[in-house]
């Protein structure tokens, strides 16, 4: 699919199949009609009793592929709970989805003020959600593994400060992270983003669903859309951890940072009452971005003990 700046990035892009005998236009997933017990894709659908309904019993040469398998394309709302699939076609009108208007779309408008959806266990500090974890003061989690792994991701604040993701890079099973070295990549429409190893360790696990699909950071990061696990390397000598309500006093504090940069130094006009909205940050330019990626996200994870 190709991008588009001009259209939702969650509306997402996927191919179905249809049987145009069956008498309901019921969508199939592309990458189910490869089931071993499929028929549709083989010479055996002559033995589908759908198929020998419509053509009355009349015998035919088998073909490789059943003559009434349809595939299409269709989009649906990565946002959405449920995953409503809507042919292609639908989306040459013009709708908000695949114009400049979706952002004044709910669900849109929800991910952007980093309140989305509060999951159990969660809660809100400033609007953006916290949860039972550890924190850097990088903005990213960190939550206690079996086997000394520790799992990672962006938090909330730190996923909806880069904006929607367009691509990731993560760092390969095995390779080694120095603590305060670059070791991810983000890119998002207002630009691209190196961030400092929160710990030293050994990356033992790769999200390959994030790399797949980069958005999950910004509408699921504490579940979906987690980075890496980490053997770390002196877990129990390092500090600058924050949990509990220490936490909450210093997320508190981070949103009012921002709001207080955004009007007095980088001079965004804030929506009445104040919220944080993702459409306001992508009016910044990229060196202005840039400064809030250099102050909240580049702080150089944390510090062992006895560090200056």
């Amino acid at each position: 699919m190709a991008e588009n700046k001009d259209r939702c990035p969650f509306l997402r892009e996927d191919k179905v199949a249809f049987c145009r005998a069956f008498p309901l236009r019921k969508p199939l997933p592309f990458d189910k009609i490869y089931a071993r017990e499929n028929l549709c894709l083989k010479g055996e659908y002559l033995r589908c009793p759908i198929y020998r309904e419509k053509e009355g019993g009349k015998e035919r040469t088998p073909k490789r592929i059943c003559p009434f398998l349809e595939i299409e394309t269709v989009m649906y709302c990565d946002l959405f709970p449920i995953k409503k699939m809507i042919p292609s076609s639908c989306y040459k009108l013009e709708c908000p989805c695949t114009t400049e208007r979706y952002t004044e779309c709910p669900l849109f408008l929800g991910m952007a003020k980093g309140d989305l959806s509060t999951p159990s266990g969660m809660e809100e500090v400033g609007g953006f959600s916290l949860g039972p974890y550890i924190y850097c003061e990088g903005h990213f989690w960190l939550q206690e593994e079996g086997g000394e792994r520790v799992k990672m991701g962006l938090d909330d604040f730190g996923q909806f400060l880069i904006g929607p993701i367009k691509g990731i890079s993560l760092p390969g099973r095995g390779q080694r992270l120095t603590k305060g070295h670059p070791f991810i990549t983000l890119i998002s429409r207002s630009g691209e983003a190196q961030l400092p190893a929160p710990l030293s360790g050994d990356v033992v696990e790769v999200n390959e669903e994030v790399e797949r699909d980069p958005s999950l950071v910004n509408f699921d990061p504490y579940g979906r859309g987690w980075l890496l696990q980490v053997q770390p390397e002196g877990w129990s000598r390092q500090r600058g951890l924050l949990s509990g309500e220490e936490a909450k006093r210093w997320l508190a504090e981070e949103v009012e940072r921002l709001r207080y940069l955004l009007q007095s130094e980088i001079g965004v006009t804030m929506a009445d009452g104040g919220e944080l909205l993702r459409d306001r940050l992508q009016e910044v330019g990229r060196e202005r971005w840039d400064l809030l990626v250099e102050t909240f996200l580049k702080k150089g994870g944390m510090k062992n003990v006895g560090s200056p």
